[in-house]
């Protein structure tokens, strides 16, 4: 009986172990390679620090500038308290039917999911700004399945 409780006693502190090794690997891959894994985020689920990574990596409420304007597949995402020109405020994915809905028009389909957020971002803005709206649009492979995912991105121009 006493081995039994030794051999668990020993398994559970190797997991706690291997787990704690885990958040660090996790860390390190966030913090080495943003690109490939995404940004390293805090408990709140926003970046701590300016962090370049591919343009998939963005969730909603993340301020941010595209590196180059030719290239929207970077960006350089930023605590929202510093200096950014855009924020995310929507996300989602494109289904067949919402994009039979919209007769075919990827652009159409995005643009009415984004309707609702540009409202509340426009409602937002401060007097003496001009809302303007854009969309980021990729493709992932999900098992067989192709999915189309946009974000709904505002910026703010001073009037």
């Amino acid at each position: 009986m006493r081995r039994i409780r030794m051999g668990a006693a020993a398994a559970a502190i190797a997991a706690i172990a291997l787990l704690s090794g885990c958040s660090e690997v996790n860390a390190f891959l966030h913090e080495q390679f943003p690109d490939q894994f995404g940004p390293n985020r805090g408990a709140d689920g926003r970046v701590e620090a300016p962090v370049v990574a591919h343009s998939a990596h963005l969730t909603v409420g993340d301020c941010f500038d595209f590196t180059d304007a030719a290239d929207r597949a970077e960006v350089r995402i930023v605590p929202c308290g510093l200096e950014h020109t855009f924020e995310v405020i929507g996300q989602g994915d494109i289904t067949m039917q919402e994009r039979y809905d919209a007769n075919g028009d990827l652009q159409l389909a995005v643009a009415t999911e984004c309707a609702q957020p540009f409202e509340a971002f426009k409602a937002a803005a401060p007097q003496g700004s001009r809302p303007n709206q854009e969309f980021l649009i990729t493709e992932r492979e999900e098992g067989e399945r192709t999915l189309t995912v946009y974000s709904c991105i505002a910026a703010l121009t001073k009037l």
